[in-house]
């Protein structure tokens, strides 16, 4: 194997060797095979962080982004459907009667363009949800057959929530690492590359992380912004505040800097993600919004993570509306109280009705106020779900389900895993909600496609009758 670097001075272990050059990176967000996947403002935000601190070091870093889009589908809101192809099931989803694609580039175009770059000392790889870690093995495994020498990290939800699994799957890595172990990962880099890191962030450092590499990608139709690691609230189907025990906030300033940034760039779009946007919003969330909404331009800005109703009042609502919010995304999740309560006990009838009045006071119409029901939820029947979308519509907002998927380190998988119809804890492929793996004799499959229907129905209804108004 040749040897990138020349030792110096003194004994072994006085002092670290000097390298003749700063180790290469190169950075994959891999291909994911799934039965249905859209790319709904979605980056690999984590792997771009680590890029960006590589780069402020000094390593020249290079990003492969598997995750295509076909542009001539693209949305003027930035979304598109990702490049497919039709692929066999693994056996083990034989039963599963959905036709299974590989979305993203093939393994012989991603080995086509790795072939092009200059060989990679360090090579990262994200692992993203828990039920798509297939490609990422694929990718490991076609990255060490062409690039022997180079040392492979897999990072990202996959390898936090199922660490023992990744463990097992990843044979080519030789680190795999959870999200909330950055240290680890400086140091081996340090000591397997012989490189010393001068800037070495903690991921909840927000206000000094330098802002993600997104000019590394190909294109850049928006931009997520990370304005907070972890959440306040403690949903029983969400893993947040496992992976993240605290929550952690960047200032409305550092915000409003990087949407400066990019914007210098050519980016309109922005996409906010926060699982705690609107807490204790005098201390952020109207800060920030009065800051954008000030700008010489305007903004176009997207929330995929619903924000909850419970902080929505009349001068928030004028918020959103004045910075550049084109739509509102909201989680009601059920209009049973007793799931409310069990699912974290956020929201009320009567508290989402007041957030709809201010919303629509604020000039929002129905097509814009786009609101969250879990569906699928263990035990839940079929009739919850239909009650919410009926509720929803006699609002006069538009209805959208949102299938509940097992995941490990939650309250609620860690009540009903042994109950799932496929083996969720055996392994991460089985925790796909694609699969509806709480059917039950309440709520079959059936009864899942025809609210689909349904709800599709109630959306429908509101486009005609807005064009008809």
């Amino acid at each position: 194997m040749l040897s990138f670097f020349q030792p110096e001075g003194g004994p072994e272990g006085r002092s670290r060797p000097k390298p003749m050059r700063a180790p290469r990176v190169l950075a994959i967000n891999p291909y994911i095979y799934d039965f249905a996947a859209y790319n709904f403002w979605s980056n690999p935000l984590g792997l771009l962080y680590v890029s960006s601190i590589l780069r402020q070091n000094g390593l020249p870093v290079e990003v492969i982004d598997c995750m295509r889009v076909r542009e001539d589908k693209r949305k003027l809101d930035g979304r598109g459907p990702f490049i497919k192809e039709k692929v066999p099931k693994p056996e083990i989803l034989g039963v599963v009667p959905k036709q299974y694609r590989r979305y993203g580039m093939s393994p012989g175009e991603f080995v086509r363009i790795l072939e092009t770059r200059t060989a990679p000392d360090l090579v990262l790889i994200t692992s993203i949800m828990t039920y798509w870690y297939q490609g990422a093995v694929e990718i490991s495994e076609l990255v060490r057959q062409a690039c022997p020498q180079a040392k492979i990290v897999i990072g990202g939800i996959y390898p936090t929530l199922c660490h023992e699994q990744a463990t097992l799957n990843f044979k080519a890595a030789d680190l795999i690492i959870p999200s909330n172990a950055i240290g680890t990962f400086y140091k081996f880099v340090e000591d397997e590359l012989n490189y010393t890191l001068s800037f070495k962030p903690m991921l909840d450092d927000l206000d000094i992380l330098p802002y993600p590499a997104h000019d590394l990608l190909d294109t850049l139709p928006f931009v997520p912004l990370l304005t907070s690691l972890g959440c306040v609230f403690r949903c029983t189907y969400c893993a947040t505040s496992f992976m993240y025990p605290s929550m952690t906030r960047r200032s409305p300033g550092s915000v409003l800097g990087e949407i400066v940034h990019w914007h210098l760039q050519g980016v309109r779009r922005f996409v906010i993600y926060d699982d705690s946007f609107l807490y204790s919003s005098e201390d952020f969330a109207k800060p920030l919004l009065r800051k954008i909404a000030g700008l010489p331009y305007a903004v176009d800005i997207y929330n995929p993570n619903a924000v909850n109703a419970a902080f929505i009042d009349q001068e928030m609502a004028e918020l959103f509306a004045r910075s550049g919010f084109r739509e509102v995304r909201i989680g009601l999740e059920s209009v049973d109280p007793a799931v409310q309560s069990a699912t974290g006990g956020k929201v009320t009838e009567a508290v989402f009705e007041r957030a709809i009045r201010a919303l629509k006071g604020a000039g929002y119409s129905r097509e814009q106020l786009k609101v969250y029901i879990l569906a699928g939820l263990p035990r839940q029947p079929w009739q919850d779900v239909k009650r919410a979308i009926d509720y929803l519509r006699s609002l006069d907002v538009t209805p959208y389900l949102a299938e509940y998927t097992p995941i490990p380190h939650t309250p609620m998988y860690e009540q009903f895993k042994d109950i799932a119809k496929f083996p969720v804890a055996e392994d991460a492929i089985y925790q796909n909600n694609a699969l509806f793996p709480y059917a039950w004799e309440g709520f079959t499959e059936d009864d899942l496609n025809r609210l689909k229907r349904y709800a599709k129905e109630k959306r429908s209804q509101v486009s005609g009758e807005r064009k008809n108004n």
